[in-house]
């Protein structure tokens, strides 16, 4: 085998492996292969007491076959959605960031939501563990759509997932309206609060812009941040704030974070500053407002498939009834073998047949001649008789039948029977049984999950519009240096972040970032703050002649679409450069013949730089003035 077949095969493998056995969660019960034996070790280890976390890890790792740290993070991440592990110690803290102890100090158990939703060991399919000495669920016939309510997030091979968590009670009735034929709408509600803004939210996939709250105190010199967007933490959202502060966007005092069970991070803004002018510039510079791009990739069947938050409710409303479905036939058939049992005890003990035992002399014979006997009432049974049934009947004590009361074990089987019809009736009418089993589901834990994130339309200001204007230019024409620090320099005026430094030469002109310190060269016409927010409103005026015609002309252009530190010429070779202003409306001018005249430039067309201008006059003109 050649190096490239031998590279190709497993990185096939290995893909194949990432996707379907690690990265990716399950459309069925909406658990990635780790989370699904942490739930299945806790079944297993289930006594209705705490366990420490260590033990979980421990009796996982006869499942998974990776190492123990990718399980307790799993497992902590889990207990921290508050919906199946019910947790007892420090679990980490989902608004600071802060870790969880270790797995010997913490302890968990299931929820009884777990109970009802996911396990139900008699209908779940298991296989050989990675070593073949345990066997583990497939899947879990889980009842709700798991991953709509708690998210997931995964990277494999080419591919990515990440859903958004959802309400639990907004799943719930959409499941239920999905039953019902009702119209329904779901969007995503996190953990951390927040607002979010779903107007790029396309059914699972596209994106949501999301924000923390935000509120000004009374006295409107402090900002109170109230609630965290989704994926942030105190800390990474402290850290944004403290680098816009660097970098001069936003202007703040002091931040103090006071979160405890809920965020609270102040901050204090300096005098003269006030929270309106700063809670939008937090919005744009800082992680108070964060874009998620969403991807719903689920397996099915084994296989990657996208899907929307509509095709996984549908689906969930079909699984629902066949797990309830599954579940009732299983009811049923164990109804059914009791009603049998207790009529097979009742005909053995009332038509007296184990008497005829007396009678036989050869053992080999019971079985034959007690099944003869019992096989004339068999229109009372719902199963064929097989030789186990009379081997059960044989070990009858003595006792039990001396005292067998036919009464109560008649009670006993109407009571059966009744069950039965009632089961039945549930299978019958499987889609009324689904939703009553989500209205029940409902009515219990409703009052845990009530939403968290405001939905809200977020209207975005450009950047650059809120930009604050807190650098002060400078230039050195002579020197040939323009920027905020030059000591020597004139002052040109004050710009943000987003504003350039416009050069014009003779023939040209150029736009360069602003820094500390920049050359230009010597011996510009002008150095300009180019206001990008006003781009539209700065027309620029140029005065030339044209040598080959020996006409003067006005050309007006503005500047609004430009690269960095690229020149850009507004005059040919055979132009010669007059005079140069911008914004000006009148241009006053004397001729060789002593000749004044006002012209209103605002009446000339404005056109790009390239074009010719509007010629002005035939005469040598000695002296410009613009208005």
């Amino acid at each position: 085998m050649n190096i490239k077949t031998l590279l190709r095969d497993n990185f096939l493998q290995y893909s194949s492996y990432v996707i379907k056995d690690r990265a990716i969660a399950s459309v069925i019960d909406g658990f990635k292969p780790v989370q699904r034996r942490i739930i299945h070790s806790l079944f297993e280890m289930n006594d209705g007491n705490f366990h420490k976390v260590a033990n979980v890890v421990g009796n996982t790792m006869k499942y998974h076959p990776h190492g123990d740290t990718s399980i307790y993070e799993a497992l902590v991440n889990m207990a921290n959605k508050d919906l199946f592990i019910e947790k007892q110690g420090n679990f980490g803290n989902l608004l600071t960031g802060d870790p969880a102890s270790a797995s010997r100090y913490i302890e968990c158990r299931l929820t009884p939501l777990a109970f009802e939703v996911l396990y139900s060991k008699e209908i779940t399919t298991y296989e050989p563990s990675y070593d073949g000495r345990n066997a583990e669920p497939l899947i879990f016939p889980a009842k709700i759509p798991v991953i709509l309510i708690q998210g997931s997030e995964g990277i494999a091979v080419g591919m990515a997932a990440k859903i958004l968590p959802h309400n639990f009670n907004e799943i719930l009735r959409a499941v239920k309206s999905e039953l019902l034929g009702e119209a329904y709408k779901l969007y995503p509600d996190f953990p951390t609060g927040g607002i979010v803004d779903v107007n790029e939210y396309a059914d699972g996939n596209g994106k949501v812009l999301v924000r923390a709250k935000i509120e000004p105190t009374d006295d409107n010199k402090a900002i109170l941040i109230k609630e965290l967007p989704f994926g942030e933490t105190t800390e990474s959202l402290i850290a944004s704030i403290e680098r816009a502060i660097r970098k001069n966007y936003i202007k703040v005092s002091s931040i103090n974070d006071f979160t405890t069970e809920n965020v609270e991070i102040e901050l204090t803004l300096p005098r003269g500053v006030y929270a309106n002018e700063i809670i939008e510039k937090l919005y744009h510079y800082t992680n108070c407002q964060v874009s998620i791009s969403v991807n719903l990739l689920l397996l099915s069947d084994r296989y990657p498939v996208i899907y929307t938050v509509t095709d996984i409710i549908k689906f969930h409303a079909e699984h629902l009834q066949k797990v309830l479905k599954m579940e009732l036939e299983l009811e049923r058939s164990k109804i059914l073998e009791k009603i049998f049992s207790k009529t097979l005890e009742q005909i053995f003990i009332e038509h007296k047949i184990y008497k005829i035992l007396e009678t036989i002399s050869k053992e080999s014979d019971v079985v034959d001649i007690v099944m003869s006997e019992i096989v004339k009432y068999g229109d009372r049974f719902s199963r064929k008789i097989v030789l186990d049934d009379i081997e059960n009947l044989l070990k009858i004590p003595i006792r039990k039948i001396s005292m067998f009361d036919i009464d109560k074990n008649n009670k006993d089987i109407q009571i059966l029977s009744k069950e039965l019809k009632s089961v039945e009736s549930n299978i019958e009418s499987i889609k009324n049984y689904a939703i009553n089993f989500i209205d029940k589901l409902l009515a219990k834990y409703s009052k845990m999950y009530h939403r968290k994130t405001e939905i809200s339309l977020i209207e975005s200001k450009n950047a650059r519009e809120i930009a604050t204007k807190n650098m002060k230019i400078y230039v050195s024409l002579k020197a040939g240096f323009v920027g905020t620090s030059l000591i020597d320099g004139d002052f040109i005026g004050n710009a943000s972040y987003y504003d350039k430094v416009l050069i014009f030469k003779k023939d040209s002109y150029i736009l360069k970032n602003i820094e500390d310190k920049t050359f230009i060269e010597k011996n510009n016409v002008s150095v300009l703050v180019y206001d990008i927010n006003n781009s539209k409103e700065q027309v620029f005026s140029i005065i030339y002649l044209n040598k080959v015609d020996n006409f003067y002309y006005v050309k007006r252009f503005r500047i609004d679409k430009f690269l960095t530190d690229k020149v850009y010429y507004f005059l040919n070779k055979d132009d010669e450069f007059i005079d140069f202003t911008f914004n000006a409306q009148f241009v006053a001018f004397s001729t060789s013949r002593d000749v004044v005249k006002m012209i209103d430039i605002n009446n000339f067309m404005i056109k790009s730089r390239i074009s010719v201008g509007k010629r002005i006059s035939n005469n040598i003109i000695k002296k410009v003035k613009f208005k």
